[in-house]
């Protein structure tokens, strides 16, 4: 009877462990900069008048300088992930999704602008936070 009993207790121990061990996750995020160029407020941006003060007044700092030989380039990315997991004991899945809101502009040497684009893909546009 003893020997019974301590099968059964063994095998509730090691179903309750199993049971025990077994997690799910999920998270979601955004890294970057605000995208305030998706703002309907920002304002037109003209190529040979704008200035890189007149963007950094309304876009704050970019993430990114990049400086050409005769140029240099604004960049302004947003990041959003999402994602999901399963964690088990002897298998684990998980997936993520990751995707990019950018902005680039392009000064010429005065600080003019002489180009810009935005990236086709676009997060929900999300102000920036007051400090």
């Amino acid at each position: 009877m003893k020997k019974k009993y301590k099968r059964w207790s063994m095998g509730v121990l090691l179903v309750s462990g199993v049971l025990l061990s077994v997690g799910c996750a999920n998270w979601d995020g955004y890294a970057g900069v605000a995208n305030e160029w998706r703002s309907p407020d920002v304002p037109e941006w003209k190529p040979g008048v704008t200035t890189a003060s007149d963007v950094t007044a309304v876009l704050g700092p970019p993430s990114q300088l990049i400086a050409l030989h005769d140029e240099t380039v604004f960049y302004y990315m947003r990041e959003g992930k999402d994602g999901k997991s399963l964690l088990l004991i002897i298998w684990n899945t998980g997936t993520q999704t990751t995707e990019y809101d950018r902005a680039m502009f392009f000064f010429d040497k005065k600080g003019i602008l002489r180009k810009y684009s935005y990236s086709p893909e676009a997060l929900p546009y999300e102000p920036a936070k007051e400090k």
